[in-house]
């Protein structure tokens, strides 16, 4: 009974009455068995109601091609070129086309329909077909599948190839009065496919089956779909056939198609439309290079605009020499106790407060809820715990909602690893989940290194690259804090530190963007900046605020105006 279903069962998965448990039950009609192709071709199924499981193997079945005579005997009637013309395919390119009327089953429609059919050829002789319902939307196709390109038999070899994702797509292609249009016989697929070889890649058989006449071309140009499947498919038929042989199509609606039916054109002429959009075809886009030419709207920008300069600090003192930029990354330092860790809360509280930026923090040396009430301190200018200027309960619970709203902290103690690695792709997901605009990442020498037998100074560059990665590819702003190393003058005071002086690396200094030092000295703190890549984000130099021990909070020093 089982082997009855699998041999009626032609998708690839479905839900049908269990055959098991069905007579013993009062509702006899619950579709409680799933039936599920599996890659072999063998059928799995499971009741979610018995648990009656296995796989059952079909019986083999001979695959034959289409029978070359049914398609002459089933000539398109008027009621199919009708519906052709209704989606601007004329006589003409479906005869061409070689274009048959059909009668078959589609089991969206759950009904046997006039369908037209699409012939597939190679070398000439018939090896499958693929068909549409004119009422309705659905398609099936022959038993085995197509396993070329919808046309191949029409190409000119040595001239340039155009590849679409759907027949009607090559249709309209061929309609505009383009040569060597070609589709795709499986559709897009949902994400790009990494795999890559001849004898596992199965469902892009039709690239290898097709790779004398893809190399005879002098190039090939994608003109999938504009949605994200057909951007994926674009990425994979470049990846198999070599993207220094690819151009990239930029159409103005979904797909060929769209294009031919609507008339809203400049020119009001959508062939021509067409053929200019295949014209102006692009190299495919190579990971590393970028063309010039894609800068022009920026570079108008920045004739008009000029560079602007970054998000202000909140103190005009800072200002002139140190702002927060989108996608780039600021290294704090200084010694311990010296309030580097205090700066950077303040610059979080104040890019929140004026700018409604929110942040990621990952902070190794402060336990979360204490972290939390000094950033209420910060946002209220008043203390949290017992003392002068304590908030009240209702300035608690403002100050309370107003960091949930603002902030999210990284668990540093739980099971997940400390790896850079992991701190990344859990801000990633901060970003998806809050927009976060900014991070710190405070102090650097609680990350762990996966690589035990590389020198630190070598794990200090590879995590520096990363993290600038990481900035310019989400725009965002990371604050990563790093002690420097021990300097001991007996009786004489510190000197400052800056980027030379963290432990480790010189790194430290060669690939931030900014570097910044928190000192204090003689009861005021320095901020001095040493490294700023742009000019127009700010400079090297220094200045002097005042540090509020009541509220913890900086605050410009009034000597400087």
């Amino acid at each position: 009974m089982i082997e009855q279903l699998v041999e009626q069962f032609h998708e690839k998965q479905k839900r049908v009455i269990c055959p098991f448990c069905s007579p013993d039950r009062k509702k006899k009609n619950l579709k409680e068995l799933s039936l599920t192709r599996l890659n072999d071709g063998a059928v799995g199924y499971f009741c979610h109601h018995c648990s009656a499981s296995g796989t059952v193997q079909p019986k083999e079945r001979k695959l034959s091609a289409v029978p070359k005579a049914t398609i002459i005997n089933n000539k398109l009637t008027e009621i199919h070129y009708a519906w052709l013309e209704s989606r601007g395919i004329s006589k003409e390119t479906a005869d061409k086309m070689k274009l048959f009327a059909a009668e078959k089953w589609f089991h969206r429609l759950n009904a046997t329909a006039a369908a037209i059919g699409f012939p597939y050829y190679r070398d000439g002789s018939l090896v499958s077909a693929k068909y549409r319902s004119i009422e309705g939307k659905d398609f099936t196709q022959d038993s085995g599948g197509a396993h070329d390109f919808f046309g191949i038999d029409h190409i000119v070899p040595g001239k340039p190839i155009i590849i679409v994702e759907g027949e009607m797509d090559c249709l309209s292609g061929i309609e505009a009065g383009l040569e060597n249009v070609v589709s795709v016989p499986t559709g897009a697929p949902q994400k790009v496919s990494e795999n890559i070889d001849p004898s596992q890649d199965k469902k892009f058989a039709y690239v290898y089956n097709a790779q004398e006449i893809l190399e005879q071309a002098p190039l090939i140009i994608l003109a999938t779909d504009m949605d994200e499947p057909g951007k994926a498919l674009a990425e994979s038929l470049a990846q198999r056939i070599g993207k220094d042989k690819c151009r990239i199509a930029n159409l103005p609606k979904k797909d060929l198609n769209d294009m031919l039916m609507d008339d809203d054109f400049t020119n009001d002429d959508p062939s021509r439309t067409i053929r200019e959009v295949i014209e102006n075809a692009e190299p495919y886009p190579i990971g590393g290079i970028a063309n010039t030419s894609n800068f022009f709207e920026r570079l108008n920008e920045l004739y008009d605009k000029g560079t602007g300069s970054g998000f202000s600090t909140g103190y005009p003192s800072v200002d002139p020499i140190y702002t927060v930029a989108p996608g780039q990354l600021t290294v704090v330092t200084g010694y311990p106790s010296s309030g580097k860790s205090n700066f950077v809360d303040q610059m979080m509280v104040n890019l929140a407060k004026n700018e409604g930026w929110k942040f990621a923090v990952c902070s190794f040396e402060n336990q979360t809820d204490i972290h939390i009430t000094r950033l209420m301190e910060l946002y209220t200018c008043k203390r949290f715990f017992d003392g002068q200027q304590r908030m009240s309960q209702r300035e608690m619970d403002n100050a309370f909602k107003w960091v949930c709203d603002h902030f999210i902290f990284m668990d540093t103690s739980g099971d997940e690893p400390n790896t850079i690695d992991s701190i990344l792709t859990r801000a990633k997901y901060a970003i998806k989940q809050m927009g976060i605009k900014g991070m710190v990442i405070d102090p650097y020498n609680y990350i762990e290194h996966v690589k035990k037998d590389t020198t630190e100074t070598e794990a200090i560059s590879n995590i520096l690259t990363r993290v600038q990665k990481f900035c310019k590819s989400t725009d965002t702003h990371i604050w990563f804090v790093a002690h420097p190393s021990k300097i001991n003058r007996t009786g004489v005071e510190q000197p400052r530190p800056d980027g030379m002086s963290i432990s480790g690396s010189m790194a430290w200094w060669a690939k931030t963007d900014n570097g910044i030092t928190i000192h204090r000295r003689d009861g005021f703190v320095e901020m001095a900046v040493w490294k700023c890549r742009y000019r127009w984000v700010g400079t090297q130099g220094e200045t002097t605020l005042l540090y509020d021990k009541a509220s913890g909070s900086y605050k410009e020093n009034d000597d400087k105006f």
